[in-house]
């Protein structure tokens, strides 16, 4: 039954994050809501994951337009790690423009501490052999012993100094000091880049690679140009006209 379960999950990115994985929001702790709950997506977060799936299929570069507080950054880091669980040999690979804004001990507001608490929310069956927290979830570095498969990362003017990557996931890429220089090392690194990031003003890498991008919308990714996924506020099912 179990290997029937991760044959199918290995297709189901989508259903594996919603049955299995949990999020956390620190602002719900004494209210009603639980400050961890089921990491239950709305509709357009899991366009986001079909979207990443697409270009990372087809070997195209992926452009994430994003309002703040839409779980972009949640979603990214859910379908890293079901890369990391059944895509055996994978390599993800994540960069923001500061060391403690990528991993920071015991801080949630840090992508690895969000990929660490993803990872510890799953069943045990689900693990891989072999995978202990103390051996295989280091700083910036999280090893699957049973395929080989791995999540590193770096930060500022380091990324793309790490070796080859299936994809690399670029957080707040709109506000890099020296993005030309971190696009330079990419470039030779990996086929699949995402840039994640709220608009940032006119003219830098992030706004001129939007702008010659195609909007995605369903289906396979865009050949030959990056290919634009924009979560709108509106695209929140708790924010409403009142809300804005």
């Amino acid at each position: 039954m179990l290997k029937g379960a991760k044959s199918f999950y290995g297709e189901h990115p989508v259903e594996f994050i919603n049955h299995w994985m949990d999020t956390y929001d620190p602002r719900n702790a004494g209210k009603e809501s639980p400050a961890k709950m089921p990491f239950i997506m709305f509709e357009r977060q899991e366009e986001m994951v079909e979207f990443i799936v697409a270009v990372l299929k087809g070997e195209e570069n992926g452009l994430m337009e994003k309002a703040r507080d839409m779980g972009a950054t949640w979603v990214c880091c859910a379908v890293s790690v079901w890369l990391w669980l059944f895509w055996e040999g994978s390599s993800v690979g994540w960069g923001s423009r500061k060391e403690q804004l990528v991993d920071k001990i015991g801080d949630p507001d840090s992508i690895f501490e969000k990929i660490r608490m993803l990872i510890r929310g799953l069943p045990k069956e689900f693990l891989p052999k072999g995978f202990t927290e103390k051996e295989n979830m280091s700083y910036m570095r999280i090893v699957n012993p049973e395929n080989g498969a791995t999540i590193t990362g770096e930060a500022g003017d380091n990324i793309g100094r790490g070796g080859r990557k299936l994809i690399y996931f670029k957080d707040e890429s709109a506000h890099y000091e020296r993005p030309e220089k971190i696009e330079a090392a990419l470039a030779d690194n990996t086929r699949v880049q995402v840039d994640i990031s709220s608009v940032n003003g006119l003219g830098n890498v992030f706004h001129r690679r939007r702008e010659a991008g195609e909007e995605w919308t369903s289906g396979p990714a865009v050949e030959g140009v990056t290919n634009v996924f924009v979560m709108d506020w509106r695209d929140h099912p708790g924010k409403t006209q009142k809300w804005y």
